[in-house]
């Protein structure tokens, strides 16, 4: 008769999102991702470094030329 006992579960691993910059998959066991207030996903290990930062950096400039084109600062 064989004895009985805990059984470990197995290991799950679920796809949390996708990135908005390089479309990588965001898994929820590996961690090193960010998830902003409007919902968007980024990876930390992109193609071209920080795929947030990239976006950040994007924002910025398109932000920096429609205060030159409208001709005012916030």
């Amino acid at each position: 008769m064989q004895k009985k006992g805990w059984k470990k579960p197995k290991v799950q691993s679920l796809i949390c999102g996708y990135c908005k910059e390089c479309d990588k998959q965001l898994m929820s066991d590996e961690g090193g991702w960010i998830v902003t207030h409007k919902r968007e996903y980024f990876c930390h290990d992109g193609k071209e470094g920080s795929c947030f930062d990239n976006y950040c950096e994007l924002k910025l400039k398109q932000k920096q030329q429609q205060q030159q084109e409208y001709g005012y600062v916030w």
